[in-house]
């Protein structure tokens, strides 16, 4: 075991608690686990986190804030309306399936656990914010018409939510989901 001042320790173990949500699902977020692959004794875990509970928690925001992050660095080129499909789509490349993965788990933990259910409130109006966002720039460059983003936002998710419940038996490829998402962006004119 290394020295580290105390801010290294707490980033080393968040750090090992991020990889292994990753790879493994936040339920495989247990102190010996994370204290052996840190190389570390377990007390230092409850050094610096009031539980695991809070460790999970706080890996869950900061993945969610890594894959925000990532996709906005991806998807610098893309339409406002490209940029919109890809932040909500459920079943869109690795990220897509790591967020999958990870906000199942999440929902089906946050039950029974309420430090993951406020983390995973606290990612999913991250994630509602930064798709009101790309929904006002879109906007104001006039590529939607909307008086409402942060309503759109949200309709979108519960949209996608409920296509990534689908997708498990197939039924729905990206381009089907794609047409759903285009349909709330751009409804039809009726008279």
């Amino acid at each position: 075991m290394n020295y580290l001042k105390k801010n290294q320790r707490y980033e080393q173990i968040l750090n090992v608690a991020i990889e292994v949500l990753i790879n493994e699902g936040i339920s495989a977020i247990t102190a010996r686990k994370i204290a052996a692959k840190a190389n570390i004794a377990v007390g230092l875990i409850h050094n610096h986190f009031k539980s695991i509970g809070e460790l999970k928690s706080i890996a869950l925001i900061k993945v969610t804030d890594q894959l925000l992050e990532r996709h906005q660095a991806k998807t610098g080129d893309k339409t406002h309306v490209e940029k919109i499909i890809n932040a909500v789509s459920p079943i869109h490349g690795e990220d897509g399936a790591i967020l999958r993965q990870i906000w199942n788990e999440a929902l089906f933990l946050s039950e029974r656990d309420l430090d993951i259910k406020q983390a995973y409130q606290c990612s999913t109006n991250e994630w509602h914010e930064y798709v009101a966002n790309l929904i006002n720039a879109a906007v104001e460059d006039g590529a939607l018409n909307t008086n409402i983003p942060s309503d759109l936002a949200w309709r979108l998710i519960a949209l996608c939510c409920g296509f990534d419940n689908l997708s498990i038996i197939n039924e729905f490829d990206q381009s089907t989901i794609n047409d759903h998402i285009l349909a709330l962006l751009a409804p039809p004119i009726t008279d």
